[in-house]
């Protein structure tokens, strides 16, 4: 019989011939991160106590089911081909509402696996694209303003919410800043991502200063998006240059990457169709983008990118219409969505 795979935050393993995905416990810290100890469950300083998982937190198998369960992530399994995949523990915005900025190990245009903030000191800023998305073309914009900048201890790190390194890299040609490929969804997870463009800043200690926000290094597409750049611009010039922090309502909430479980659920669903994609079972991959996307029909991560991935035009009629929709219904211009309560 065919063997499972199992996919988590981290890598993925072997799960066994049954009828269910069954992780050994050994696996546990490989795929998820997370380490089995005397005490429960930990991650860095975060431990789930042993008394809360139960009799799982020393068993030598457990089903994917269960590991979900214990960690409160959401689980996608394909029966068929037999793959299961455990997403992000549900309180992974943990970081983020506090503030602090995760670290995140990414692919790079380089081919090299590098950290969100390698040898990066100083003011922070990061820009998530896609290049499924217009603001590909916003990278030489950011480009120009590091330079402007340049002897100001600003960084600009680019992630790209893409399926390939090929897809991101004729966008990166002659950009001097990091640009890093989240093929996995590693980073849009952590950081609870919704939209592309989404902006950060982070300070000298990784904190978050400003509310993540849709913002664009120029104006070429300001009648579609309707956000104007030079307000940004002027307000990241006016932070580098004369420590100056946003104002109080651009100042970061509590709800920073804080997703609904149908949200965590539609994610889970998406990077199992990822996965499915990429084994060539591309009927199960369009089943499961439809699921993820009536789970999360407002995510631009899931139902944009799901139609790249499917064989549509993210460009096209079908996605503008769906987009003069969406602003109907939001009243105006494209913004970071928040969760819904």
């Amino acid at each position: 019989m065919q063997t499972w795979t199992i996919i988590g935050e981290s890598a993925s393993a072997n799960g066994g011939t049954g009828s269910n995905p069954m992780l050994a416990l050994q696996d546990l810290a490989k795929v998820t991160g997370w380490q089995q100890k005397p005490e429960g469950w930990c991650r860095g300083t975060e431990c789930i106590p042993a008394s809360f998982i139960g009799e799982a937190a020393h068993a030598s198998h457990l089903s994917a089911a269960k590991v979900g369960e214990a960690l409160g992530a959401a689980v996608a399994t394909d029966q068929k081909h037999r793959i299961a995949v455990i997403g992000t523990r549900v309180d992974a915005s943990s970081a983020l509402s506090s503030g602090q900025a995760p670290e995140v190990s990414l692919l790079g245009v380089d081919g090299v696996q590098h950290g969100l903030f390698d040898g990066a000191e100083g003011k922070t800023m990061v820009v998530a694209f896609s290049s499924w998305c217009g603001c590909r073309y916003d990278l030489p914009g950011w480009n120009a303003l590091k330079n402007e900048l340049a002897g100001s201890s600003f960084n600009v790190v680019a992630v790209a919410i893409d399926e390939s390194l090929a897809d991101v890299l004729p966008w990166a040609e002659d950009i001097d800043y990091p640009v890093l490929v989240d093929t996995d969804r590693r980073f849009a997870d952590t950081y609870g991502l919704t939209n592309v463009p989404t902006v950060f800043w982070l300070d000298e200690q990784r904190r978050i200063v400003r509310q993540p926000s849709a913002e664009f290094s120029d104006d070429q597409f300001t009648e579609i998006h309707g956000v104007a750049s030079g307000p940004h611009l002027d307000a990241v010039r006016n932070w580098v240059l004369n420590e100056e922090l946003p104002s109080v309502e651009d100042q970061p909430t509590a709800q920073i990457g804080e997703l609904t479980a149908a949200q965590r659920q539609a994610r889970t669903e998406f990077r199992l169709a990822l996965e499915l994609h990429r084994l060539g079972f591309l009927e199960a991959a369009r089943a499961r983008v439809a699921l993820a996307d009536q789970l999360a029909p407002d995510d631009f991560t899931i139902w944009r990118a799901g139609m790249k991935l499917i064989g549509e035009d993210p460009f096209g009629a079908e996605f503008f219409d769906r987009y003069t929709e969406w602003q109907q219904r939001h009243g105006g211009p494209l913004q970071v969505l928040e969760s819904e309560t």
